[in-house]
């Protein structure tokens, strides 16, 4: 697994910060055709932090094998506001049609969305496993 930390980012450069590095994600991983919903899904999050006076927050982004995770963790406040009332919230409900999964901690201080995807890890892991079944087949 590969980990992205970004620390103490607040209402002037989350937006910037955390859009580099779905593109940077994107990039390296080769997950172009899913820029889109990754970012849509962090511009409906920063749309509801701006909502918020101040604050402080780190993103995590988790790449693995088959998925995408961001987690989101305020330092200050919580996103009990965004976990309420699905049907006139339009952030919760971006949020929960674009992810495969949405889910707030207990204490609603921590959100992670996970996407299901095909990264250049886990097709390169595909790879590998491909030319060792071909290297057993044609020893046999």
């Amino acid at each position: 697994m590969i980990e992205i930390l970004l620390t103490d980012l607040n209402k002037t450069n989350f937006y910037e910060e955390t859009l580099k590095s779905i593109e940077r994600i994107c990039d390296e991983y080769q997950l172009g055709q899913h820029f889109g919903t990754l970012s849509m899904t962090n511009q409906m999050l920063c749309d509801f932090l701006d909502t918020k006076s101040d604050y402080s927050i780190d993103v995590s982004f988790q790449i693995d094998n088959n998925e995408v995770s961001f987690n989101y963790t305020l330092q200050s406040g919580d996103f009990r506001a965004l976990s309420q009332n699905e049907e006139e919230n339009t952030a919760l409900f971006v949020l929960r049609s674009l992810a495969d999964e949405v889910i707030f901690s207990t204490d609603y201080n921590e959100l992670t969305t996970t996407f299901h995807v095909k990264t250049k890890i886990s097709i390169q892991r595909n790879l590998q496993q491909e030319k060792v079944r071909t290297l057993s087949s044609s020893i046999r």
